[in-house]
């Protein structure tokens, strides 16, 4: 009689594109988390200048309409161009996973920012400003990382540089008017 011995296998969890995205997307937050608590502290004076600069222009309506979304699209416009043009090259999976991990370690610095200006609120105030436009920059993502869905990559890339337009009008017009609104209110 042979012993019976148990036989470990070591289970791989499959990670999908999503998954993949998810996770780099998360060392990016803990990154940006991670270099505001260490360093970004010292830069809160300037902050708080350029806040204060913000805010001023949004609640006189200085930023709002169509000159905010030529901004808008001017600042996010190089980017986005830049990643559409990975797209059409080989090093399109490598470039969607560093725009991921950047936006990541963006969002960890803000989100620290708020928390550390007004605490608990502050996460509530960081996740106001990312209303309602980048429910349409996350759509975007999601078409461009699904690429198997479309017939050619050209027709995937026409509707996520849709999708990204609607985003600048989102953030535009409907994210400015409910700041203003916002602040009227907390103002007044």
């Amino acid at each position: 009689m042979k012993p019976m011995l148990r036989q470990y296998r070591y289970y791989r969890m499959p990670f999908t594109k999503e998954g993949k995205m998810s996770v780099a997307f998360l060392v990016g937050l803990l990154a940006g988390t991670f270099f505001f608590n260490m360093w970004g502290k010292g830069y809160m004076e300037e902050l708080l200048l350029y806040k204060g600069l913000l805010l001023g222009r949004y609640e006189a309506g200085a930023l709002a309409g169509l000159s905010l979304c030529l901004y808008i699209g001017k600042k996010r416009g190089k980017r986005f161009l830049l990643l559409l043009f990975m797209e059409l090259t080989e090093f399109c999976v490598a470039g969607r996973m560093l725009y991921t991990i950047y936006y990541g370690f963006c969002a960890g610095v803000c989100a620290s920012s708020f928390v550390f200006q007004y605490g608990l609120v502050g996460a509530g105030y960081f996740l106001l400003f990312l209303f309602p436009h980048y429910a349409a920059y996350v759509v975007m993502w999601q078409v461009l990382n699904q690429g198997e869905r479309f017939k050619t990559k050209y027709n995937r890339i026409f509707l996520a540089t849709l999708i990204f337009v609607v985003g600048i009008f989102l953030e535009g017009y409907v994210h400015a008017g409910l700041l203003q609104r916002l602040l009227s209110v907390v103002e007044g």
